[in-house]
């Protein structure tokens, strides 16, 4: 008989409705009476001051921190000394990914409680215990994980749709590969994100799979919705999708192939880098399931999804029509680098299985299209 150990992991609290920023204090109160808003000034000047003055109005003690734009060392030693002055009990975050990560590695390094109020439904940075952490200068440097994850998650679904409707697309793009990750893990029966190398236990497994029935579900009316900046029931599931069950569901179930292509991409340089997270995910998503053998059928599925969202599906797509198989097999090379998830696939997963897989999906996008 073989014992795992299994865990799951998710924010403390996670609210979401339309003009919830409006009545956000009943929800912080319990955190204490004063702390830290920080904002970068576009979302300052767009929202958060308006914000800032409800929490005030409403009986908190803000003090707004402007955020310099990037999850570097140096900007979140800079907030934490704000914090140790002022004696701030908690600290919220109201912006997109940089600012969610910079307030939750300023917030374990005070060991104050964290609230994460986003602006965008573009990715699942909300919900999780992680930061990406970058120079000054914009590089990559490292990940850092935390003992839990954020204690308050607060999502204005009238904020969301505010957005442009991109965002919400590069949300159910990286969505879209949670299921496709989480039932790889779980038929390889290997680790999650959380730490320990622990297992999956159904509750994550099923929330990756609700992700997935949703999108398939609500995907068009909500990115309808979203284009008018209307808030209704299929939009609010979108971004319940896009930002708790994408996070949770990732993360206590795991990443695999999807998002080692991803990381792989780095290898090379040039307009590839002009896509965001979720579009190279979208193409990861693909080869994550050329590489478990997928039928014609589940392919397919996939591939049209992507292909309506106007999602990069062939090398094309990707700017790299140009690419040279030697650069292809740089990017392969690099997503099977020691320590990527791509090896939680259950099987031995070469650098040339990765390159024959990156263009078997850009020929199978190509003939599904009817491009040359």
């Amino acid at each position: 008989m073989i014992f795992m150990t299994t865990a799951f992991a998710s924010p403390s609290t996670y609210v979401q409705g339309k003009n919830l920023l409006d009545h956000a204090a009943e929800y912080i109160k319990p955190y204490g009476d004063h702390g830290l808003l920080l904002t970068d000034n576009n979302v300052w000047n767009l929202l958060g001051e308006k914000f800032y003055n409800t929490l005030n109005q409403d009986g908190l003690k803000i003090e707004h921190v402007e955020f310099n734009g990037e999850s570097s060392p140096e900007e979140i030693a800079r907030i934490q000394t704000i914090g140790e002055q002022s004696d701030a009990k908690f600290i919220i975050a109201l912006g997109g990914g940089k600012t969610n990560d910079t307030t939750k590695a300023v917030g374990d390094q005070l060991k104050i409680p964290v609230v994460i109020a986003p602006t965008l439904a573009s990715n699942d940075s909300p919900c999780t215990r992680l930061s990406v952490i970058y120079s000054e200068n914009g590089e990559f440097l490292k990940y850092m994980f935390y003992d839990k994850n954020p204690d308050l998650v607060l999502v204005d679904t009238s904020v969301i749709a505010g957005a442009p409707v991109r965002f919400l697309i590069d949300g159910i793009a990286d969505a879209l590969s949670t299921n496709v990750e989480a039932q790889t893990i779980a038929r390889a029966r290997t680790t999650t994100l959380l730490p320990l190398k622990t297992q999956q236990t159904q509750a994550g497994l099923a929330l990756a799979e609700k992700c997935e029935a949703l999108l398939f579900q609500y995907t068009d009316a909500a990115v309808a919705t979203a284009k008018a900046r209307m808030v209704t029931p299929a939009l609010d599931h979108i971004i319940e999708a896009n930002i708790l069950l994408s996070g949770v569901g990732a993360e206590s179930s795991g990443l695999a192939a999807a998002h080692s292509f991803q990381n792989g991409l780095t290898a090379l340089t040039g307009d590839v880098h002009k896509l965001t997270h979720g579009q190279k995910v979208a193409f990861g998503t693909l080869v994550n399931l050329v590489l478990e053998g997928a039928s014609d059928e589940r392919l397919t599925k996939y591939l049209k999804f992507e292909v309506d969202l106007g999602l990069p599906t062939t090398l094309r797509d990707l700017h790299l029509e140009n690419a040279s198989n030697a650069d292809l097999m740089k990017v392969a090379e690099l997503t099977t680098q020691t320590g990527e998830t791509i090896h939680n696939m259950g099987f031995a997963v070469t650098a040339d299985d990765v390159f024959q897989a990156i263009k078997a999906v850009d020929a199978f996008s190509r003939t599904y299209q009817g491009l040359a």
